[in-house]
């Protein structure tokens, strides 16, 4: 039955055209010590995307480098204000404060607001050469995965993605990381996510195959 899922996932012609078979390059780079569980994070914003009807036209994201795991917020606009209550909101009063935290020259993390608030917490401000958006690929390649999730339940007016991007986080948060085979939550959190199959049913099997499994597993 797994093959036959593969296949028929395999088979999706929306997918296909939107989620391209990223390449297994390893690149010649040192390995970066990451640390304990939240002490390091990148942080980077997305956009201008299709104005919602809510008039959010960013996101702005988050991703601990241990885990994986991944924050994000659609937002109206990407001030240093924006980021400042993103980072305490989203992060801080969540997962506790970060050690260090890498982000981009932009104005707004470069902002007289974000470095106080950076030193109040004591977290080191990591930037990297500008014009190298690869030193912050952690983040890049996450806005990639979850706008190829949104690209596939938008309308076609593309002004509903802010309502949908839970849902991607969700899926991102949920699915088994290829860097350390395990779902970024059950790192996090210490526990997997369940995903909407299992929340629907009360056993292991889904309805449909109840009785084909009942028959296969009876003596």
């Amino acid at each position: 039955m797994r093959e036959a899922v593969q296949s028929w996932v395999a088979a999706c012609q929306d997918c296909g055209s939107r989620k391209a078979k990223p390449k297994a390059v390893v690149p010649p780079l040192r390995s970066v010590r990451t640390g304990d569980v939240c002490d390091r994070w990148a942080i980077d914003v997305a956009g201008p995307l299709p104005v919602t009807a809510g008039g959010n036209r960013y996101v702005i994201a988050a991703v601990e480098y241990t885990t994986r795991y991944a924050v994000a917020s659609a937002v109206s606009e990407h001030t240093a204000k924006g980021i400042a209550r993103f980072l305490m909101g989203n992060r801080v009063f969540v997962y506790g404060p970060m050690l260090e935290i890498m982000m981009d020259g932009a104005m707004e993390f470069g902002s007289k607001a974000t470095a106080e608030l950076l030193e109040l917490m004591q977290v080191k401000q990591s930037t990297p050469v500008p014009y190298r958006p690869k030193l912050l690929g952690l983040v890049k390649r996450f806005h990639r995965t979850w706008k190829d999730i949104v690209s596939l339940y938008v309308d076609e007016g593309q002004d509903d993605w802010d309502d949908v991007l839970p849902s991607a986080l969700y899926a991102y948060n949920s699915s088994r990381h290829s860097t350390h085979g395990f779902q970024s939550n059950e790192l996090m959190m210490g526990r997997r996510l369940r995903t909407p199959a299992e929340l629907l049913r009360r056993s292991r099997v889904t309805h449909p195959v109840a009785g084909l499994h009942i028959r296969l597993t009876s003596p």
